[in-house]
């Protein structure tokens, strides 16, 4: 009964999607540039669709989800709008952050405006706008346990199974083994930051350590309980940006001087490492956050001769490369580059 009660507990449990889209996909040039980041461009999969509308789209069809609050830069504005749009996609807000802060700053903003829109207490999903998960059906399954989790007042974060010594990564080690056909999860010890190559390879070889993917999932109260708790400048500072912001048309543009003084950290940091309601829990989805030319190539669908090739092209005798015709601009990855720098 207990089960039961749970799961129907679930199906009527609001859920809102926090969607950090202020990245810059610096590692992705020129392909992604400031001006048109990684996020906002159709790079994965054959549906046309931008990563950012992959994202929403993905979570559209769970039971409970509500519209978005999306945080972006004030700069890409008008792309957010426009992709929404184009999903028939209304956000219930589009915040717009005068300059990035980290993701602390940027789930607080989230929260506090759910703390205004809603008056039961939500579960906030925090989703990166710039990731792929290829195997939804696990993807679904482990977001429920997430869900379930978090309405047990834990702070649910997913680890993502490491198939290699990825250097690109965070890492999260938990207390206790993570076993992927076992999603109950383990508190979490510890978070490291991107490792050496040396160090990588000692963490891949253990199955506490599982790679960071920047996507929770926590009780709204719960999540401003504990950034008043271990970082109450960040909430501050985050309150007074919005209470003093301004609409315009469909956009929330907040206090910018009160946010620029919010400390400039990630939720991992400010949050996840201090409090004892941590939760990490393993997920073998095919999650990537195509990080880089190696993790486009790698992710894509290749020909006979290890190919990726998108758009008019004409190849003769290459092999292992990525290559993308796109108007006049003609992009080649090549899988042969060096170990530390990728060949464009």
């Amino acid at each position: 009964l207990g089960d039961v009660y749970k799961r129907q507990i679930l199906m009527e449990q609001k859920i809102i999607p926090i969607i950090l889209c202020g990245g810059k996909g610096t590692r992705l040039w020129p392909l992604s540039r400031q001006s048109y980041p990684k996020q906002f461009l159709a790079l994965y999969g054959e549906n046309n669709k931008s990563l950012l509308q992959q994202t929403q789209e993905r979570i559209s069809f769970l039971s409970g989800i509500t519209e978005p609050i999306i945080i972006c830069n004030e700069e890409h504005r008008f792309l957010v709008a426009e992709q929404m749009r184009e999903i028939n996609v209304k956000p219930k807000a589009i915040i717009l952050e005068n300059e990035g802060r980290n993701t602390a700053p940027a789930v607080a903003l989230g929260a506090i405006k759910a703390l205004e829109e809603e008056q039961e207490d939500p579960l906030l999903l925090v989703l990166s706008a710039d990731h792929i998960i290829r195997d939804l059906n696990v993807f679904v399954k482990v977001l429920k346990q997430g869900c379930d989790s978090a309405l047990e007042n834990n702070l649910v974060t997913f680890g993502i199974n490491p198939n290699h010594p990825e250097t690109g990564y965070g890492y999260i080690e938990s207390e206790f083994v993570l076993d992927k056909n076992n999603i109950k999860g383990s508190r979490i010890k510890r978070f490291i930051e991107k490792p050496n190559k040396e160090l990588a390879q000692k963490l891949v070889k253990s199955n506490k350590y599982t790679w960071n993917s920047g996507m929770f999932v926590f009780k709204n109260s719960l999540i401003i309980k504990e950034l008043n708790k271990h970082a109450p400048l960040v909430l501050e500072h985050c309150k007074k940006a919005l209470d003093s912001s301004v609409r315009d048309l469909d956009f929330i543009r907040i206090g910018g001087e009160s946010f620029s003084k919010s400390p400039n950290i990630p939720i991992d940091i400010a949050v996840m490492e201090k409090t004892n309601l941590g939760l990490v829990l393993p997920l073998d989805a095919g999650w990537s956050d195509i990080g880089n030319w190696e993790s486009l190539w790698d992710n894509e669908k290749k020909d006979s001769s290890g190919n990726v090739i998108k758009g008019k092209v004409f190849n003769e005798g290459s092999s292992d490369c990525y290559i993308k015709g796109e108007n006049s601009l003609c992009l080649l990855y090549t899988s042969d580059a060096a170990d530390e720098e990728d060949s464009v």
